[in-house]
């Protein structure tokens, strides 16, 4: 069984975390394939340019792509539907008999397909055999927008060797913020919400994004106990987490929402918005709290009377987060990511 997974995702120096679950995903696949089969990957870094600059790099990976035209794979994995569907489209072309498998992450296809592009979509869509959603929201949309009918909702799973509840670390920040500084993660909802509370209450705030670490620093001077972290790695990620209460992930929309699940393999409960695949994590009371999207004044009220919630109460949040979380094992994903694989070759 020969695989090819295409990304336009992958970790670089500027964005260490960026689609570091296609890469966490094509290792532990390799570790499970079998003696015969292979896995190779065509992935594009993530690095920050212009629109101009975007533009020459997919003109790049274009070009690069040419030699996998003249290969021959069972099967072609793409992550993320737009922009790279065309290569896998012409891929298809030229060997009819490979089968197609693409996961959607969520905002390649919210933010892409709309009614004036949307037939142009669906036809390149026809060469999917096969579909994967990382969240039920976002399975029904690809339904609805794209016709595709067979497929099926898995998350990207988390790595339970790097992401783990830690023994002795001490809880030095009240709630933590991990995702990139656009508006599509509620960065200015928690920013507004912040400014809000006392200034005792102490947060971490993990990520990067120019439009919104000035206001961060601004804040910080301001006397608000803010910890800003930026490009950290997964491994620093996990310490973070365990130095953490809870949380808070104030989204406007999510396909599924990773860093909660990595949170929960840490024991730590999540405070979110009701969208997305926040929605098939959390339970609100047992492993978190919900509030209604862009209600930041909601959200000042839950982040306050969680501040002094019992250690025997915050202790059974904890537990419940950790315990719930073990399906979405990145390990125990690529096991069905394999044999939707074999299924598909079966199938040829």
């Amino acid at each position: 069984m020969r695989i090819l997974i295409v990304s336009n995702m992958y970790p670089s120096e500027q964005k260490a975390y960026a689609g570091i679950f296609v890469k966490n995903q094509f290792e532990e696949l390799r570790k499970q394939f079998k003696e015969a089969d292979t896995v190779d990957i065509f992935y594009m870094e993530r690095k920050l340019t212009s629109k101009l600059g975007s533009l020459i790099k997919y003109v790049r990976a274009f070009f690069k792509f040419l030699p996998y035209l003249f290969k021959k794979f069972d099967v072609v994995h793409l992550h993320f539907f737009f922009p790279l569907i065309i290569l896998v489209w012409i891929y298809k072309k030229m060997h009819p008999n490979t089968k197609v498998l693409v996961t959607f992450h969520g905002s390649d296809i919210n933010n892409r397909v709309n009614y004036r592009n949307r037939l142009l979509y669906i036809n390149l869509a026809k060469c999917i055999d096969f579909s994967i959603a990382v969240g039920n929201d976002l399975f029904l949309e690809v339904e609805s927008k794209l016709n595709l009918k067979k497929g099926e909702v898995l998350s990207a799973g988390v790595d339970s060797k790097i992401f783990y509840k830690m023994a002795g670390v001490h809880k030095i920040f009240d709630y933590i913020f991990v995702g990139s500084f656009f508006e599509v993660k509620g960065i200015d909802i928690l920013l507004k919400t912040i400014e809000s509370l006392p200034k005792e209450i102490s947060f971490c705030i993990v990520g990067k994004g120019l439009k919104y670490e000035g206001r961060i620093h601004e804040l910080i001077n301001q006397g608000y106990d803010i910890t800003l972290e930026i490009d950290k790695s997964q491994e620093e990620l996990r310490l973070l987490f365990n130095q953490s209460r809870f949380l808070v992930q104030p989204s406007r929309e999510e396909g599924f929402g990773l860093v909660v699940a990595e949170a929960m393999f840490c024991g730590i409960p999540a405070i979110v918005s009701e969208v997305g695949g926040f929605k098939e994590q959390v339970l609100h009371g047992k492993n978190g709290f919900f509030f209604e999207s862009e209600d930041s004044d909601e959200l000042s009220r839950l982040l306050i009377d969680l501040k002094f919630i019992s250690e025997e109460d915050y202790q059974n949040l904890s537990d419940y987060a950790q315990c719930d979380v073990k399906k979405l094992s990145l390990q125990a994903i690529c096991e069905k990511i394999y044999t939707i694989y074999k299924n598909l070759v079966k199938s040829a």
